[in-house]
């Protein structure tokens, strides 16, 4: 979604988007809810002797929650000095932040699917391996290529279609064995 900024000085254009899928968003709901049935549960009972323990597993299912939640990306182009800027944040506060110069005479945006894999383990005991399709995006010109962001297939369609929308920058996406403008 392309949101502009209040301050009209400053032509700023942005893009901003959660970072987990929304199946992951609904779940973080879900877990925030979880959390206060938890805890009126334990009042309701009357048992008091776990309310530690109670306590302890709502407030972690709510941080939980409250991550899948408010974990957003924001994608900012300044018009007038041709800079990206890239920020990640939690709860209204930036983790990162990230500044891109678009390279001079850029003509378009350069998309790449890249097949990944990655290992990750449970529990230090049992391997994991899984592939994943990683769509690479630069900005392109004929001094070279500037690295923008990687990103999965629908969200690198937006991106790029924000970018052709502030910057009248066309897209190329190359798939494996082809090549679609």
């Amino acid at each position: 979604m392309v949101i502009p900024n209040a301050n009209k000085h400053n032509a700023m254009k942005e893009y901003s988007y959660n970072l987990f899928p929304k199946p992951l968003v609904i779940a973080g709901f879900v877990l925030i809810c979880l959390a206060f049935v938890l805890v009126g549960f334990n009042i309701i009972s009357g048992k008091g002797e776990n309310d530690f323990n109670y306590f302890i597993s709502s407030a972690a299912l709510i941080f939980i929650g409250l991550i899948l939640i408010s974990f957003k990306s924001k994608i900012m182009i300044d018009v007038k000095s041709n800079i990206v800027v890239k920020e990640s944040g939690m709860l209204g506060m930036t983790l990162s932040s990230e500044k891109i110069k678009i390279p001079g005479n850029c003509d378009k945006i350069f998309i790449k699917q890249k097949d990944k894999r990655g290992t990750g383990y449970y529990k230090f005991v049992l391997p994991v391996s899984y592939s994943f399709k990683s769509f690479d995006m630069f900005f392109y010109s004929k001094t070279g290529i500037v690295r923008l962001i990687n990103t999965d297939y629908k969200r690198a369609i937006k991106i790029a279609e924000f970018f052709k929308a502030s910057l009248k920058l066309e897209y190329i996406l190359e798939l494996p064995g082809s090549l679609i403008t």
